[in-house]
């Protein structure tokens, strides 16, 4: 999703609820993808339509095809939802914030922070429907585990066992997630300088993100009326 200027490869090992959670993949990309929360909400009524969504970064385009026709319209919507998103005025007024101390990084710790946002916005969660949303979407992804790769099996069996969706919704997961990556990643710069940044702009950030995601939930809407998700809270 947000823009990110240098590469940058995220493998993850084994952890403990303690360390949770480790930063999603990033696939040699120009751009930090959407985190898998919002991927996963935005996805249409449709669960294969969900999991290609979720598969996007995992899969490379001359790969596509070799899936459903439904995953191949969930990889296309994941990119669709990047593009819309890095072009976005209000991400890019966002990422201004982390300027000049994070020029680089600032995309990854705004990716963390959105989905935090997205987590506690009663507009679309509130802690039943968000623990419910979650549990579906690991069922998804284990009654398609037989499509997975390696790489994708090990990375989502992570996701479901420690629960990565939910915890978003807590500071602490927040806090842990951008010191765990900058610890493993160092080049990204000083996990502590980011969260104060975060910490003295949180309300501003905050705002951006209540303006920004109804575009973005619009978007999606437009290529997929017929099935769009709502929930009832």
């Amino acid at each position: 999703m947000y823009i990110f200027n240098f590469n940058l490869q995220i493998f993850f090992s084994k952890s403990s609820i303690s360390s949770f959670p480790t930063h999603p993949l990033l696939l040699h990309k120009s751009v930090n993808p959407l985190n898998y929360l919002a991927h996963a909400y935005l996805s249409p009524n449709n669960p294969a339509i969900q999991i290609g969504n979720l598969w996007g970064d995992f899969i490379k385009a001359n790969q596509r095809h070799q899936f459903s026709e439904d995953i191949q319209q969930g990889i296309l919507l994941h990119r669709s939802i990047d593009l819309y998103t890095d072009q976005h005025p209000l991400v890019l007024e966002a990422l201004t914030y982390f300027r000049p101390q994070f020029i680089l990084s600032g995309g990854v710790f705004l990716d963390i922070l959105f989905d935090h946002f997205l987590a506690n916005d009663e507009r679309y969660f509130n802690d039943n429907t968000l623990q419910n949303f979650t549990k579906e979407v690991y069922l998804n992804l284990e009654q398609h585990q037989h499509l997975m790769n390696e790489k994708m099996a090990h990375f989502f069996h992570y996701m479901a066992e420690y629960n990565w969706l939910y915890h978003y919704k807590f500071t602490e997961g927040l806090e842990r997630s951008i010191q765990g990556i900058c610890k493993r990643y160092p080049r990204l710069g000083d996990a502590n300088g980011a969260l104060q940044i975060i910490d003295m702009h949180f309300s501003a950030l905050q705002e951006l993100f209540y303006q920004f995601f109804p575009d973005l939930q619009l978007h999606v809407q437009q290529k997929f009326p017929e099935h769009f998700r709502t929930f009832e809270l």
